[in-house]
């Protein structure tokens, strides 16, 4: 019994609950959605990550024009004052007046120089001051030659002597060669990066032909004429146009777009740091997955929410099902929520009334059964009485004790519906007028209907035996009948002890009483007894097994 409970108890921990159920179907449906978001989340990636190289590519082509624009400005500037009289005729102090006042709003200033370098005239000095000669004699000779304005790379003014770009063009004075320059400092192209406005943490960098910064949107004063780095030296070998991996003049990886201007030959590069660029996308990939966590925990709670009205309902089938099993009536009760449940408590509704009603018939049945054999029992009595008519009483007396003896039995049982019966009871019943002189020590044990009817007739010839022969033939004899269960097996083990009666020793002959305890016991209840005979007193014990204790089986 217990060993078969343990496994039932086991075999429940091991089945799964609706609430588990429940929580698990959430999961099945949402696992192919968050399945179907993670594939539509890569694509997005892809996609946001192409959208975001579209976007660095479109900026460096808006800086790259914006630079051609102010490159533009300067070529313009200098083509028109080449126009100018006064430097035509060689009025060097008029035009010195006249390019100053022509520039006054622009961020430049005018350099002339013969074709051998010395400045003739540079409006950052007043006219007549001492001028260098020009170390750019190459680019002067290249303007002289090209018969057209030329932008120079990033080269360091003799005179501003900081970094500068210069937009040099041919001209003629008294029929001599001679270059007109309108030069800036490099850092002026910065306004362009703040004009289009670059986000904070990207960096603009302009390149010259010799990849050297011309001008910067961070950090421009450190890394203006530095070179650019080997990645980007690299990019620009295989292409004018692109983007690609880098690392920035700092050391920080980047992801970087580039374009070089046809013409000037410059090259713009936009650079985003990649920790950037995947925060961006890892943004709207958490989102994603917050989303869908709030849409797991949602669906688990609501679960839950379902489960415990669920369990309540299961919990009332549980109820009504341990009723019945206790011979009750189920009421009426509330409409469950769920169709199915409804279904179930209907059907446990009716077999419980059903059960009643065969319950109730089945104890007018036995009641009757009872009566008709209390009255085949006096019927059996009377019989032996005639039979027995002309013999001497003892007999008859002993004939009719063991009917008595059963009778009681058969009350006992009837009491319960033949389910079982009380082994302290037995005992009682079964000594009969001697039960006030036994003395009864045991745990509660109750005797299934086979059981209870053997041993009734074991402890009644007992009894008769003591009356005649043992301690309950004596004035103060007593009887002590105690009983265990195994721990290990579970039989019932008991003892008859004979106290204080006179002494006794072993029959010469089994008479009938012996015979029908041990026939009993050994072969009725399958178990095992013993007659010990000693001098101060009979001793007699017994073993056997307990069959369970089922309600008494009927057809009705």
């Amino acid at each position: 019994m217990a060993q078969r409970d343990r496994g039932d108890l086991d075999g429940r921990r091991r089945v799964s609950t609706v609430r588990g159920r429940l929580v698990l179907l959430t999961v099945s449906l949402l696992i192919p959605a968050i399945v179907s978001m993670v594939l539509l989340l890569a694509g997005a990636d892809r996609e946001s990550r192409g959208q975001l190289y579209q976007q660095l590519v479109t900026t460096a082509r808006a800086l790259s024009g914006a630079v051609d624009r102010q490159a533009a400005v300067g070529v313009a500037v200098v083509e028109t004052l080449a126009s100018d009289q006064a430097l035509i005729n060689g009025d060097w102090a008029d035009f010195h007046t006249r390019a100053q006042r022509a520039i006054q709003r622009r961020p430049g200033w005018i350099v002339v120089s013969d074709i051998h370098g010395q400045q003739i005239l540079n409006t950052l000095k007043p006219y007549g001051s001492p001028l260098p000669v020009s170390t750019r004699a190459n680019e002067l000779t290249s303007a002289l030659l090209a018969g057209r304005s030329k932008i120079s790379d990033l080269r360091q003014g003799k005179v501003a002597r900081k970094p500068v770009i210069t937009v040099a063009t041919p001209i003629l004075v008294k029929g001599e060669p001679y270059v007109l320059s309108y030069v800036v400092e490099s850092a002026s192209f910065t306004s362009v990066f703040r004009q289009q406005r670059v986000p904070d943490r990207w960096v603009a960098t302009l390149l010259d032909n010799n990849r050297r910064v011309i001008a910067r949107s961070r950090l421009n004063e450190k890394f203006t004429g530095a070179l650019a780095s080997k990645d980007m030296e690299e990019n620009l070998r295989h292409s004018t146009e692109g983007v690609n991996k880098s690392q920035s003049l700092e050391g920080v990886p980047t992801m970087v777009a580039y374009t070089r201007s046809p013409q000037t030959g410059w090259t713009l590069v936009v650079a985003i740091p990649r920790d950037d660029l995947a925060s961006t996308v890892n943004r709207s990939v958490v989102m994603a997955g917050a989303v869908f966590l709030l849409l797991l925990v949602l669906g688990i709670t609501l679960s839950l929410a379902y489960a415990r009205r669920i369990n309540g309902e299961m919990r009332r089938l549980v109820s009504d099902a341990a009723a019945i099993g206790r011979g009750e009536t189920l009421p009426s009760s509330d409409p469950d929520s769920l169709e199915e449940i409804a279904a179930v408590h209907s059907a446990l509704r009716e077999a419980s009334r059903e059960l009643k009603t065969r319950e109730e018939r089945q104890v007018v049945m036995i009641n009757e059964l009872n009566h008709r054999v209390k009255n085949t029992l006096a019927t059996v009595q009377a019989l032996a009485r005639q039979t027995f008519l002309k013999t001497e009483g003892a007999p008859v007396d002993v004939f009719t004790e063991r009917l008595i003896a059963l009778s009681g039995a058969h009350d006992l049982l009837t009491k319960t519906g033949w389910r079982e019966a009380d082994m302290d009871q037995l005992v009682q019943k079964a000594l009969g007028a001697h039960s006030g002189r036994v003395r009864r020590e045991g745990p509660t044990v109750a005797l299934a209907p086979h059981t209870a009817v053997g041993l009734s007739m074991v402890f009644h010839e007992l009894a008769t035996n003591s009356a005649k022969y043992g301690a309950l033939s004596a004035p103060g004899g007593t009887v002590e009948v105690t009983w265990r269960l195994d721990p290990v097996t579970g039989n019932l083990a008991f003892t008859w002890r004979d106290v204080g009666g006179p002494p006794v020793s072993p029959p010469k002959a089994r008479g009938f009483g012996t015979r029908l305890i041990e026939s009993s016991i050994r072969r009725e209840q399958k178990g095992h007894a013993r007659f010990d005979f000693h001098p101060d007193g009979l001793v007699f014990e017994a073993s056997l097994p307990l069959p369970e204790t089922v309600r008494w089986a009927n057809p009705f």
